[in-house]
């Protein structure tokens, strides 16, 4: 009854100690999803970051390029120049909104 009873202690023994190990294991793949969802959180505003830094950026660069226009054909006729501008910047616009809401279908 004894032997009995020593391998029933034994296998509680061997269950605690894979309790244990199954613990430890997932423990560590826990430690690991947090760095690994830590580090794509950084990158990703990063990224974000610098898509906005972009936009901005391009948006500078039209202004100033309708600014050139403008100024290039202040002489002959400027009303024209500013209208085919702003034409270009709602051609821009809409072309933009239709592809936002393609993205978003």
């Amino acid at each position: 009854m004894s032997a009995l009873g020593s391998g029933i202690a034994g296998v509680v023994s061997a269950m605690g100690q894979l309790g244990a190990a199954v613990a430890a294991n997932l423990e560590q793949r826990l430690e690991q999803l947090r760095t690994t969802v830590r580090l794509e959180v950084s990158r990703a505003a990063a990224t974000v970051a610098l898509a906005i830094a972009a936009v901005a950026l391009g948006f500078a660069a039209l202004a100033f390029g309708a600014v050139a226009i403008l100024i290039a054909s202040w002489n002959s006729n400027p009303v024209l120049a500013a209208s085919l501008i702003a034409l270009g910047f709602c051609l821009l616009a809409i072309i933009a909104v239709l592809l936002m809401r393609s993205g978003t279908r």
